[in-house]
């Protein structure tokens, strides 16, 4: 009988908490590092970095993995919207992804990123002086996601009223206490408002040609909620950050930035360089149905498997010289296994708006290097893993071109 996976021992009391807390990623990386592909990370908490396993639990074609188990089913229903597809599983899910899947489409993705070089044709940035170019792209990314649920008839009010809310959904995600949403606490009374003001913006787009809340008809307030809290937080969230990364990375690298503001294919090899290098998620869970063997060892029923995208997309084996920004890796038809790279997350439960986000982030850093002469900053950048892996610090100095 195999036995149980190796790991860090950590602890006596906390295990690796403390560990973990102090330097997700770092610990992450050592522990693949020293430990192997397999890793016992805590107490029923398995970490994977193998592509093969990383495709059998994402995949998940015989039924043993879920998106949440009981236990993690209740903690759900305390901090975030369980009634969101994102957050749903079996009959369920399939049903409310069935609904959604068809919006997301081809002519939703065009629109997309045709929306997104306009708002980036719309950015002032000023020459010579060190500034935050955060602002404009989160002001980008929430406009862009506003115009695509809402529909043409909102307005910048409305991406204000969106925005309000991501802030409220991002503290909320945040906070390490999460008391019910009837405690009448400062945080649940802007949440109340930002939910309130989101709903007029709802209540208008229902009359126009928004084709994300023709999917929703049918959905009572709560589901309607739940769904578009998630939609617009993932959806801004992974576009700005996408945005961002690849700008601090061309402000690095001169003559990738020229290419890109000449070529949309190069451009489109940039951003999945830096989706590699900082993707949009950096973990992702799953919850063992049964007992199963992974990478040779024992995993039981009831845990939780955790595969870390920063790891797998900075392993030696599928990518030589990992740590260094390489867009024409994706210019060939490299060999690598399919588990080597989800930026998104693979298979049926990959994230719905994954080609959005992507297009909307080529589109503009295209019209953005085209503009600009990209200069980095003088502060030293660290990745900032919260929902999104954030970029801490960036700073830019810009020349018009």
């Amino acid at each position: 009988m195999p036995g149980p996976p190796p790991g860090p021992a950590g602890d006596r009391i906390a295990g690796n908490l403390a560990a973990f807390t102090a330097d997700p990623l770092g610990f992450l990386a050592r522990c693949s590092r020293e430990h192997g592909d397999v890793v016992s990370i805590g107490s029923r908490n398995v970490l994977l970095t193998a592509p093969d396993d990383v495709e059998r639990v994402l995949v998940d074609r015989a039924g043993e993995f879920a998106k949440s188990s009981p236990r993690t089913r209740r903690r759900a229903r305390k901090q975030g919207f369980p009634r969101a597809t994102m957050n749903s599983d079996g009959a369920v899910w399939r049903s409310k992804r069935a609904r959604l899947g068809p919006v997301f489409a081809r002519g939703l993705v065009v629109l997309a990123a045709e929306t997104a070089g306009a708002e980036a044709r719309r950015i002032a940035w000023p020459e010579g002086a060190e500034f935050d170019p955060a602002p404009a792209a989160a002001r980008l990314a929430l406009r862009s996601i506003t115009f695509l649920l809402f529909g043409a008839a909102a307005s910048d009010r409305d991406a204000d009223a969106v925005g309000r809310l991501v802030h409220e959904i991002m503290d909320l995600s945040v906070s390490p206490y999460v008391l019910p949403s009837w405690v009448p606490t400062p945080g649940a009374l802007r949440m109340r408002r930002a939910l309130r003001d989101v709903s007029e913006v709802v209540a208008k787009a229902r009359r126009g040609d928004a084709p994300v809340l023709s999917a929703l008809a049918g959905a009572d307030d709560d589901e309607m909620r739940d769904e578009l809290a998630t939609l617009v937080l993932s959806g801004y969230e992974t576009t700005k950050n996408a945005i961002l990364w690849t700008l601090h990375l061309l402000a690095a690298h001169p003559e990738a930035a020229d290419r890109a503001a000449a070529a949309d294919s190069f451009a489109d090899a940039v951003v999945r360089e830096a989706m590699r290098l900082y993707p949009p998620a950096w973990l992702t869970s799953r919850e063992t149905l049964r007992d199963v063997e992974l990478g040779g060892f024992a995993v039981p029923a009831d845990t939780t498997v955790s595969v870390s995208q920063w790891v797998t997309h900075r392993d030696p084996r599928w990518y030589p010289e990992p740590h260094e920004f390489r867009p024409e890796r994706w210019l060939t038809g490299a060999d690598r296994p399919r588990g080597a790279y989800f930026p998104f997350g693979l298979g049926p439960r990959a994230c719905i708006g994954a080609a959005l986000a992507t297009a909307e982030a080529v589109a503009a850093v295209t019209c953005l290097c085209a503009r600009f002469r990209l200069l980095p900053g003088d502060a030293v950048v660290r990745p900032r893993p919260a929902l999104s892996l954030q970029p801490e610090g960036l700073r830019l100095r810009v020349a018009v071109r």
